[in-house]
């Protein structure tokens, strides 16, 4: 477990393979006001997760990224049953096994209004993800829509340096496929663009340090100069 901000935020990075290549992925914990933890896009639940989380304190909410991403959930569920479950659109239909107590929307959660930003990310009508910034660490949290692969193994690197996401953060091409309105796309941008971020952590990849604002602007910006 990685210690983002210090008593705030830390992040667990497990590995995911895509087309064969280790592109990891990221767990989010964040402490909320009254001192639970929310933790969002949650990995496998191992025995030294779990003690790790309860060195940190009690599980309270747990939020998923989108609907692609689902499958330590079980464990999750019957580990922490005092917890509230939230769903990325559409997660609740494919997991009926899980009780979600909600799904997540463009409307802040009260669980915890005033300290985080949250809205999903349109137009990708078939996997829309959630998308948080935690102003505490000036810290973005973004889904699969945006990758930097600059470090790890000599393979990991080639497949970041031939994919274009070795030296700057991009969108991955099968994200770009499968947006299907734009417009939609744009208007969740400029909406996250106007919150307050310097720092990206994406759930595959590697971490994005400063001007997180102007390099999400550069990804996109084949969509943003239309």
């Amino acid at each position: 477990m990685i210690e983002w901000k210090a008593d705030h935020l830390w992040y667990h990075s497990e590995t995911y393979r895509c087309f064969g290549v280790d592109i990891g992925q990221r767990m989010t914990i964040l402490r909320l006001d009254d001192g639970s933890l929310l933790v969002h896009n949650p990995c496998e639940l191992t025995e030294d997760i779990k003690t790790q989380i309860a060195a940190l304190g009690r599980v309270s909410c747990v939020t998923t990224v989108n609907q692609s991403l689902h499958h330590p959930l079980s464990d999750w569920w019957l580990v922490y049953p005092d917890a509230y479950f939230y769903s990325a659109p559409g997660l609740a239909t494919k997991r009926t096994d899980i009780g979600f107590d909600g799904e997540l929307t463009s409307t802040t959660s009260p669980r915890w209004r005033n300290q985080l930003y949250q809205t999903v990310l349109r137009g990708n009508d078939q996997n829309e993800e959630v998308v948080f910034c935690d102003p505490n660490s000036r810290t973005l949290m973004v889904g699969e829509s945006l990758i930097l692969l600059n470090h790890g193994s000599v393979l990991r690197r080639a497949v970041g340096k031939v994919s274009g996401c070795r030296q700057h953060a991009q969108v991955p091409l099968t994200q770009r496929f499968q947006i299907k309105d734009p417009k939609l796309l744009r208007r969740s941008l400029q909406e996250i663009l106007t919150w307050p971020f310097d720092h990206i952590l994406p759930v595959h990849g590697d971490p994005i340090y400063h001007d997180g604002k102007t390099k999400l602007a550069e990804a996109y910006g084949w969509l943003l100069r239309r």
